[in-house]
């Protein structure tokens, strides 16, 4: 097997979606969270050693302007149906974090027939007024590692999110950030409830939550609004974790998604 991942494209009604696929076995798909991903991350390796993993780049990221024809969540719910039909995909597990993971939720709860096991990492769409968790959106740049990291100087903290070395680096990093937030903002602001509370009853699929005890982004008392409404499912706490643990602990990561879905 390839150690890189092919480079593909497919389309999706008006939305033409890049995606990266690796690996052999039932189909994953892989739904990154508010922050993209940058090549492929080492927990996708591990995970593309027992699946085949497809990562599709969320519309409105890179530049794409994809989002442009997605107006609300269920518009981008129905979107991600679609991208399975495209891909020719049968019941396809589905992994997402932050949301990512929200629009895995929503899938499970409107079109269960057509994915398979689910994993929610750091879920969005969820809301407590005693605990709403830090607002992601209005964070300054300057604190996104402290925000998003159990260690903020950390090698892999340092690595997804570098210290700039002058104004013009810094430039680039607040419109990375921009554009992130266009892509996502619609479907998290100003609060990230949406009414998924309502619906995850609904789901029938076999489902874990993953949290990170130190996320600051999603409470780890989230996971528990989940799974004493989604009959059957469970939840696993990340120990010495922020909001970006499949990054900060991708072997444990991998391994606890990899057994679940075993």
């Amino acid at each position: 097997m390839s150690k890189t991942p092919e480079q593909l494209t497919v389309q999706v009604g008006p939305i033409t979606t890049k995606y990266r696929k690796r690996g052999e076995g039932h189909p994953l798909l892989y739904l990154h969270g508010a922050f993209g991903y940058d090549g492929w991350p080492e927990f996708l390796y591990t995970l593309s050693e027992n699946f085949t993993v497809y990562a599709p780049l969320h519309p409105g990221f890179e530049g794409d302007s994809g989002i442009d024809h997605i107006e609300d969540l269920l518009d981008l719910t129905l979107y991600h149906d679609e991208l399975i039909e495209a891909l020719e995909l049968e019941r396809p597990h589905v992994v997402g974090h932050y949301s990512g993971a929200m629009v895995a939720a929503e899938m499970a709860a409107i079109c269960s027939c057509n994915v398979g096991m689910i994993v929610l990492a750091a879920p969005a769409g969820l809301w407590q007024d005693d605990n709403p968790g830090r607002d992601y959106n209005t964070t300054p740049i300057t604190e996104i590692r402290q925000a998003l990291f159990a260690d903020p100087d950390s090698d892999v903290a340092l690595s997804l999110y570098p210290k700039p070395k002058d104004d013009e680096e810094l430039g680039w990093q607040i419109i990375h950030r921009v554009q992130s937030l266009n892509a996502v903002g619609k479907f998290l602001w100003p609060i990230p409830d949406k009414g998924l509370i309502r619906r995850v009853r609904r789901i029938k699929n076999p489902t874990l939550v993953i949290v990170g005890d130190g996320d600051q982004i999603v409470p780890p008392a989230y996971a528990e609004m989940l799974t004493s409404r989604i009959t059957g499912s469970k939840s696993v706490t990340m120990p010495d974790s922020g909001h970006m643990f499949p990054h900060e602990h991708p072997a444990e990561f991998a391994k606890t998604v990899a057994d679940f879905l075993a």
